[in-house]
């Protein structure tokens, strides 16, 4: 029921901000469905800006990319995952972050003998999630001379809190690790690239830019600094998802009386509601009860009551013409009142990443193809 618009010229200038702030080769992240703004539609669009690496998260995103694709570098985030992952990687020139010795043992092993495939290789530099210990570094050298067959293509990591600006010591301590890597793999003539840079550094933290970038919310026109000291860096990025809803009916709530489940709201004065056709099987969250607001022409419309499966009201009395058949955005909008992505995560209370990925999870229709 939900209507999801994605402006692919927003994303071609968010790149090209990007691209004008950073002279490393930039690696878009389309995974996740390119953050819920759809995975091929989203790639083919920066590749037609020059793009020419694309990061996805599955083997499998990645191979749905290759057949639109043929000739970009593409990298799954993750590596494969599943047992089937490793033969899907013959001959699919997919390049693959391993963050495993189990990984990197067993793909040695799949692979058939006379293939040579180029991996990557995820170092956990601080974040304590995926990837080696940077004291690794000498024995995967040795690996990689007694397997022949993998060759290393790119190192990374991932910083913990670029988009903090009070932790800048924190991003330039994770660089210092990755760059010991990096000399230890040089060392035993082992070439290859370096990536570590997200939105974030890529607006603030020159310093982790080394080969290549991976610039991802920012494309679709999140600012990772909103609320921060270094807001004004992202303030040139342009949103690219509008979610519109269709309101369904519109009726008087006389004062004293309560509205949806549980009662939560009650009137406080005689007051118009919209019903609005959204909710949580649209994936708008439930959490948003009371505190959400939905915007119809420039007016902005709090939501009353609990957001329902398919339902959500909100106060209408000071637009007095809205009728069943009109829309409200729940998301972007025309003029200054537009709701951004960091309002609406902000009253989902969680981050804009999220509410992206989940509201795109809808039917989507493209403009400025």
């Amino acid at each position: 029921m939900l209507k999801v618009t994605i402006d692919l010229e927003a994303i071609r200038h968010n790149y090209r901000f990007l691209g004008s702030i950073c002279g490393s080769q930039m690696m878009p992240v389309v995974k996740a469905d390119a953050y819920g703004h759809g995975l091929v539609r989203v790639a083919l669009a920066l590749a037609s800006e020059g793009a020419e690496a694309f990061a996805v998260g599955t083997v499998d995103e990645g191979l749905g990319l290759r057949e639109h694709l043929h000739e970009a570098d593409i990298y799954s985030l993750m590596g494969p995952v599943w047992d089937e992952d490793y033969q899907k990687l013959t001959n699919s020139g997919i390049t693959s972050f391993i963050h495993s010795w189990e990984q990197l043992k067993r793909l040695a092993q799949e692979i058939p003998k006379e293939d040579i495939i180029e991996i990557g290789i995820k170092f956990d530099t601080g974040m304590s999630r995926l990837g080696f210990e940077p004291g690794d570094a000498g024995k995967l050298c040795d690996f990689f001379n007694d397997n022949s067959r993998l060759r290393l293509k790119i190192i990374s990591s991932h910083l913990a809190f670029a988009d903090d600006p009070r932790m800048a010591h924190q991003v330039g301590e994770q660089v210092e690790i990755l760059d010991g890597v990096s000399r230890i793999f040089a060392q035993a003539g082992l070439k290859h690239k370096k990536s570590l840079a997200n939105s974030a550094a890529i607006l603030h933290s020159p310093g982790a830019w080394s080969d290549i970038v991976r610039p991802g919310i920012a494309l679709y026109g999140g600012n990772p600094f909103t609320g921060t000291s270094c807001e004004e860096k992202g303030l040139y990025l342009k949103q690219a998802m509008k979610v519109r809803a269709p309101v369904l009916s519109v009726h008087n709530l006389p004062k004293g009386r309560g509205i949806s489940y549980g009662l939560t709201f009650t009137a406080p004065r005689d007051m118009r509601v919209a019903i609005i056709g959204c909710g949580y099987a649209h994936n708008y969250s439930r959490s948003l009860s009371n505190r959400a607001w939905m915007l119809y022409k420039d007016r902005r419309l709090p939501v009353i009551g609990r957001v329902c499966m398919q339902l959500t009201a909100v106060d209408a009395s000071c637009v007095p013409l809205i009728k069943p058949g009109d829309e409200v955005f729940i998301l972007g909008g025309n003029g200054n009142s537009s709701i951004e992505v960091h309002e609406l995560s902000a009253w989902w209370k969680t981050v804009s990443y999220e509410v992206l990925c989940l509201l795109g999870k809808n039917e989507k229709t493209y403009i400025n193809s």
